[in-house]
């Protein structure tokens, strides 16, 4: 572990915010990672926030913690200091009062940077205390914004020239020896702004006189740029490339796996080549997105909720499924739930295709199909490994539905997903895929539904008086004064009235009600039914519950309503 410079964990420990036994675990986990401080590797594990971190460090040193976010940096300021300057040394001007500068940075005791910048300045600097993640934002906005199309302007040159010497595209020999061509910056900066705006997937679009490519934000695609279609196939081939594809197999689907790294932070990436008229579509799905925390209170469970599903954790034997259609975030919350369970005292094992995250301390298994190592294969061999906790990436046909159950009978915690559009259904579904009743009573501990919606930019949404129409639909009495929120535009979300996802959920725990309700061969609805009588919190609650927070908006309740009912039949 790299040596820290700030020495915070007692001052973390003594304010409350961390345990010692935490510290040291953490401390154990990256021991032989060289990249992080304890410190980052603290906020890497959703321990504590970057915020906390940087003002304990500003109180220590009797500085301000400026939020960069709010700041507009004028024209003046950024003549100040060259961006060259302000990526080394880490510092933004952002006030200019008189002969003194105040400079935020995110090592204000970094002494050769304040000299640096005093001498260059011929200015008094005053230092302020800013946060790693939000002077990266500041950069991004105020020197790189035209940086790609002037990159995409030497990929097309690039491109052209190398159009001149041959039709193909780049051969295995030139990618190993081309770290400075255009072609790769391109694909670096593609890669980079997908990352930094939250995507969640990249798409490479060939058509017939251009090359579309769109990023997947919140949910939604959104074009990120439109190219001439000559660049498509160098763009393909790198990407196969970096990506340990064939770069020769154009006429067959190719998978590949990339890892990248943005903003000293390691993002794991798989790619996916799909033949078609025009070119090879590729695209990126990004797995480990930048400022995700791993901590199940992060996801959006409502308190009630998150302690339903904190209670299922306690347990020692059983299965829990995370259903949910796809990309629906189930993953994600079964990783936040193994990272609870995370300790030395517990042998976990995951059994995945593909493993997406990789969580240190656990063992975590790829499936390979073609070398016959398949979900049911492995899950035999898992349990002569002595776990305490598995974790199988998707319950999908009887064999593995009936390992699952009988590991889950006789002493282990399980975990999984299935696609099922509610709680009650992903009973019934494992009934319909040949597994007895009676093993699905025994086994189940209960299951989490759950949905991603997209959740209102705080800094812009817009609060307005909802109107009896709006009332009826959310079931409310119509003289009733609510507030609800509409998006608004600003930069902070790119101007979409939007920003980021939040999960709403059903934690159906399988009572002795619901047992005896499975075992008698009940319906879903029967089952939903019954679950809902117990206390049991729907999605379309959750949903109106975050609605009326100001969370969401009408029109995504509406919508969302709409589509999880449509499913259900109601």
């Amino acid at each position: 572990m790299k040596p820290s410079i700030f020495n915070l964990t007692n001052d973390l420990v003594k304010n409350e915010i961390v345990r010692l036994k935490t510290i040291k675990r953490v401390q154990m986990q990256y021991l032989d990672d060289n990249t992080k401080t304890i410190e980052e590797a603290l906020v890497t594990e959703g321990v504590v926030t970057e915020e906390q971190i940087y003002k304990i460090l500003a109180d220590k040193m009797h500085l301000p913690l400026i939020d960069l976010s709010t700041y507009i940096i004028s024209d003046g300021l950024i003549e100040l200091l060259p961006e060259t300057m302000v990526k080394e040394y880490k510092a933004m001007p952002i006030e200019l009062n008189g002969n003194f500068l105040t400079v935020a940075m995110t090592n204000p005791l970094d002494y050769k940077a304040v000299y640096a910048i005093n001498n260059y300045t011929k200015k008094k600097v005053r230092t302020a205390v800013c946060t790693p993640t939000q002077l990266e934002e500041k950069i991004r906005e105020l020197y790189e914004a035209n940086d790609q199309s002037s990159v995409y302007d030497e990929a097309q040159e690039f491109v052209q020239s190398q159009m001149a010497k041959t039709e193909d595209t780049l051969s295995t020999e030139d990618q190993e020896d081309v770290d400075n061509q255009p072609i790769i910056k391109f694909v670096n900066n593609m890669i980079a702004d997908a990352v930094n705006q939250r995507a969640s997937d990249i798409h490479i679009e060939p058509q017939e006189t251009k090359m579309i490519i769109r990023f997947r934000i919140d949910g939604k695609l959104v074009k990120y740029m439109e190219t001439g279609k000559e660049l498509a196939p160098s763009v393909t081939s790198r990407i196969k490339f970096i990506s340990g594809m064939n770069i020769a197999e154009k006429r067959i689907p190719q998978d590949g796996r990339l890892h990248y790294t943005v903003q000293n932070q390691k993002i794991d990436m798989r790619v996916s080549s799909l033949p078609s008229v025009y070119g090879e579509k590729i695209v990126i799905r990004i797995t480990t997105a930048i400022g995700l925390k791993l901590d199940k209170a992060s996801i959006g469970f409502l308190p009630e909720n998150l302690e339903k599903f904190d209670q299922l954790l306690t347990s020692n034997r059983g299965i829990i499924l995370l259903s949910g259609a796809t990309g629906s975030g189930k993953s994600t919350t079964l990783y936040a739930a193994l990272q609870g369970l995370n300790n030395e005292s517990v042998n976990i094992v995951t059994v995945e295709n593909p493993v997406e995250m990789v969580i240190p301390g656990i063992t975590q298994v790829d499936i390979n199909d073609k070398a016959g190592l398949t979900f049911a294969s492995v899950l035999r061999s898992i349990l002569r490994q002595d776990p305490d906790v598995i974790m199988i990436g998707e319950i999908r046909d009887q064999e593995t539905a009936d390992i699952a159950a009988r590991a889950a009978i006789t002493g282990h915690l399980v975990l999984s997903t299935i696609h099922t559009y509610n709680a009650a259904s992903s009973v019934v579904r494992l009934i319909d895929m040949g597994v007895e009743p009676y093993m699905v009573s025994s086994s189940m501990l209960g299951v989490i539904a759950q949905k991603l919606v997209r959740r209102l930019c705080p800094d812009c949404k817009i609060p307005y008086t909802a109107s009896e129409d709006e009332l009826r639909v959310i079931g409310l009495p119509l003289t009733e004064k609510v507030t609800l929120y509409k998006p608004g535009t600003c930069q902070n979300c790119n101007n979409l009235g939007y920003k980021g996802r939040i999960a709403v959920h059903e934690v159906m725990p399988v009572t002795s009600a619901i047992k005896n309700a499975i075992h008698a061969g009940k319906t879903t609805d029967e089952i939903d039914t019954i679950a809902r009588g117990e206390g049991m919190l729907s999605l379309r609650d959750n949903l109106k519950k975050l609605l009326l927070d100001g969370i969401i908006s009408f029109e995504t309740y509406v919508d969302t309503v709409s589509e999880v009912y449509q499913e259900d039949g109601e």
